[in-house]
């Protein structure tokens, strides 16, 4: 298995993911968490490494906010619609964009960040835990993460509830599920990547889940009429107990000792 680069796939991307409700309730949820638990401590001008950072969300709202972003990516043009997005935002100085795999930024001389983000990107990854490694090198001491990842426990949840028995364990993870929608190739367990965190010598002081309610509901079309609501009751309750740990996404705030 590859690192997946979504070359060729970045309008669909922007379209299937980013255009619709779970796209607009994912990115309610990651910029509460950010601008609730870590905005508030960044010192202006914070330099941020956007690892994997596609089309640039969370870090456009960043760089809005007066701080300097350096993205990467493994996806050319995925990069090109993220500069397009950040020269017309007038932003486009706030950043540095950067091709090639989270693994190989010790080529490119960086150094150390305070602020990291890596949202959407360890389920497509052929050695996740190897990409975390990585990330803590480059993560100054004091420094925060802000990372997102496929929840397996939420993806095997909505196959339950779906009455997808047939897409469960190993089945969740083959190719034509993949084909047929873009679904990450490799789900993580919160336990594991909690593990992995740990075995780093990082520590996670926060945790929700991302599309708690979302995915779940009976009528669907509520996920658009009641988009409004429904994202102020996913905010309210996705670092309940019991319910983050179901989202179809987990964000972990991890912190490096000082």
């Amino acid at each position: 298995m590859k690192d997946t680069s979504f070359n060729g796939r970045s309008a669909k991307f922007a379209s299937n993911i980013y255009g619709t409700s779970k796209g607009k309730v994912r990115e309610a949820v990651l910029w509460h968490q950010i601008s609730t638990h870590l905005l508030p401590t960044m010192a202006p001008s914070t330099r941020v490494l956007d690892a994997g950072g596609g089309q640039g969300q969370m870090a456009m709202r960043l760089a809005a906010e007066g701080h300097d972003i350096v993205l990467t990516d493994l996806s050319e043009e995925m990069l090109a619609a993220a500069k397009e997005r950040a020269q017309a935002l007038g932003l486009a100085q706030r950043f540095r964009f950067l091709p090639g795999p989270i693994q190989s930024l010790d080529a490119h001389k960086l150094g150390q960040f305070e602020v990291m983000l890596c949202h959407a990107v360890l389920e497509w990854c052929a050695n996740p835990r190897e990409v975390l490694a990585a990330l803590a090198d480059h993560l100054s001491p004091g420094g925060a993460l802000s990372l997102a990842f496929f929840n397996y426990q939420g993806a095997e949840l909505h196959n339950l509830v779906a009455g997808n028995f047939d897409n469960l364990g190993a089945a969740m993870t083959q190719s034509k599920t993949r084909r047929v929608r873009m679904v990450p190739q490799n789900p993580l367990r919160n336990e594991e990547v909690a593990g992995w965190l740990t075995a780093l010598g990082l520590t996670i002081e926060h945790q929700c889940g991302v599309r708690v309610i979302h995915d779940y509901l009976r009528d669907k079309s509520q996920q658009n009429t009641q988009l409004d609501r429904l994202i102020e009751l996913e905010l309210s309750y996705c670092d309940r107990p019991l319910y983050r740990d179901i989202g179809r996404y987990t964000h972990f705030l991890v912190r490096k000792p000082g």
